[in-house]
């Protein structure tokens, strides 16, 4: 026999809807840290005891709640910050719903006292698990406080999977931190088990904070400003050098709504990618983009947004940060100690030191920031030594000549001279694969290929392009065509820059390759004419030997 339908009470109902938005203690203290914020605060206070599973307390000095509507604010769908449909289409606020607090005091007993600063008295209102116990009158502070206690107390399911007091106090923390960047003008307080764990000044720095929170010095972060259309880019990301071992310090609003985005996540992660780091960058920025493209009600914790134009905001901000990133070239130095007649190398990359020697205007070419170089020779086959008026310059001549190929590639400025090959090559990496490639073509015969499909839908190779010392062996072939292939699929970058960086990589000198005295010159002066000293990937062309530092290892 089927069951019959039927309303569910509304304790039941409110316990699903809880479900929903809370979730842990952590989700309480993003409820109500919004709510404070939207209440234009300017201190706000979080206590918790035992990682929020015993007590929460949000504390702030905003413009409260009047005591006509207390009572209100604790009931399912209660807001004041929407009052049409347009306005769910358009949200400026942190919160907008009025889920929260009803989904809050349906699992847990609330105290919520508030005072507006026209009274001269506040309003203590008292709920358990959902029914409203007590109302009164008394003195406080301006602002409003709500403290939480015997939280799931009535879902044994959903406290049963909280975890261990370390866990959840760690989960509030990273939050408490994210929002504090967020508005470096509010002073935040997180006191755990009546141990302060830090105050923010709310002086408006977003220096001071990261700095607090991450030990970062100016000198480790990149400041980001930029403008495009409708969209704004601001904050602070940390120079590639710098990074953590996961994506916990990765800071990401959207009009100053602290979510999680992957493919925002991935986009940012891409801009890094060059620089050979496997690690995560750290990061605090703001995406101010117009309310009426976000769309903020996807999520019911609202972590989570959609974005109307997803793919031009990625672009915009891949583009503006490679851009920057680029243009941030890190130093390069060797440090020679002697310990017990042993040489022991450290390389050191900090952008800190580079600007003794690089300039950080991208337009400036390597001809402007490097001496004239007077060749020495090869070493190992890998690496050409030079001299210049201020040390010794040591170039790797594969990372150099694929900068050189990358920039002859991307620029269109390679010669019009083509390896022909014996025979026509015919490549069939696959249906899908092959179609990648073919999609492409116009990006080839760019660059100097002689490519394009046979009859049965294969890739024919006609002539490559020889640019420099090295000609593409036909082996090589099919191997780029199929790198390049995957790349097009899982990569942001545009496809002539992910083909030249291909095509330079696969090209280039190697290591181990012997140079004569004029190959390795021609290859120093063509260095000198390409815009920063890194190959494509990220790792260093040059770097330099600098006359003090060595006279100082022999006491001199």
């Amino acid at each position: 026999m089927l069951n019959k339908i039927k309303k569910l009470p509304k304790n039941i109902s409110l316990l699903i809807s809880a479900g929903e938005v809370i979730d842990k203690p952590v989700s309480i203290i993003k409820e109500l840290v919004e709510n404070s914020i939207d209440a234009k605060s300017k201190k706000i206070i979080i206590e918790v005891k035992n990682g929020g599973k015993e007590y929460i307390s949000v504390t702030d000095d905003g413009i409260g709640i009047n005591p006509s509507e207390i009572e209100l604010a604790f009931e399912s769908h209660s807001t004041s910050k929407l009052s049409t449909t347009d306005d769910i289409y358009k949200v400026s606020s942190l919160g907008f719903r009025g889920e929260a607090l009803s989904s809050i005091s349906s699992i847990s007993k609330i105290e919520c006292i508030s005072r507006i600063k026209k009274n001269n008295f506040a309003t203590l209102l008292e709920i358990k698990f959902g029914e409203i116990v007590n109302k009164t009158k008394v003195g406080a502070n301006y602002g409003t406080k709500i403290v939480i206690k015997e939280i799931f107390y009535n879902i044994p399911a959903r406290l049963k999977y909280l975890q261990s007091r370390k866990s959840e106090t760690g989960k509030i923390s990273q939050f408490v931190q994210s929002i504090a960047l967020g508005y470096p003008e509010i002073s935040f307080i997180l006191i755990s088990d009546e141990i302060t764990k830090f105050i923010t000044n709310g002086d408006n720095s977003q220096i001071t904070n990261l700095s607090k929170f991450y030990k970062l010095k100016n000198i480790d972060l990149i400041d980001i400003n930029c403008k495009e259309n409708n969209y704004e880019l601001s904050g602070y990301i940390s120079k590639p050098d710098i990074n953590f071992g996961n994506r916990s310090r990765m800071n990401i609003s959207i009009n100053n709504r602290v979510i999680k985005n992957t493919k925002i996540f991935y986009t940012i992660e891409n801009a890094y990618k060059n620089f050979n780091n496997k690690r995560f960058p750290i990061i605090c920025l703001n995406i101010k983009i117009p309310f009426n493209e976000v769309d903020v009600n996807v999520h019911p914790q609202k972590h989570e947004i959609k974005l109307e134009n997803e793919s031009e905001i990625l672009s915009f901000i891949y583009n503006n940060l490679t851009k920057i990133l680029n243009s941030e070239i890190p130093s390069n130095s060797i440090r020679f100690e002697l310990n017990q007649n042993k040489v022991i190398s450290n390389y050191e990359n900090r952008s800190s030191q580079q600007d003794l020697l690089f300039d950080s205007d991208e337009s400036i070419s390597l001809k402007n920031a490097i001496p004239l170089l007077r060749f020495v020779g090869q070493i190992k086959n890998t690496f050409i030594l030079c001299e210049g008026p201020d040390g010794l310059y040591i170039i790797d001549q594969h990372a150099a000549h694929e900068r050189i190929l990358f920039e002859k590639y991307v620029n269109e400025n390679h010669p019009n001279d083509f390896q022909i090959l014996n025979i026509n090559r015919y490549i069939d990496l696959g249906t899908i694969q092959n179609n990648k490639i073919l999609n492409e073509v116009e990006k080839f015969k760019e660059m100097g290929w002689d490519i394009d499909e046979s009859a049965t839908g294969e890739i024919i190779v006609r002539n490559v392009p020889h640019v420099g010392l090295y000609k593409t062996k036909e082996s090589d072939l099919d191997k780029i065509l199929s790198i390049i292939s995957n790349d097009l699929d899982n990569n942001l970058d545009t496809p002539k820059n992910i083909i030249s960086k291909r095509l330079a990589c696969h090209t280039a000198v190697r290591a181990g390759d012997k140079l004569d005295d004029s190959e390795s010159i021609n290859l120093i002066n063509e260095l000198e004419k390409t815009s920063i000293p890194w190959d494509p990937h990220g790792r260093p062309a040059v770097i330099k030997l600098d006359y003090q530092n060595i006279s100082s290892q022999f006491g001199r």
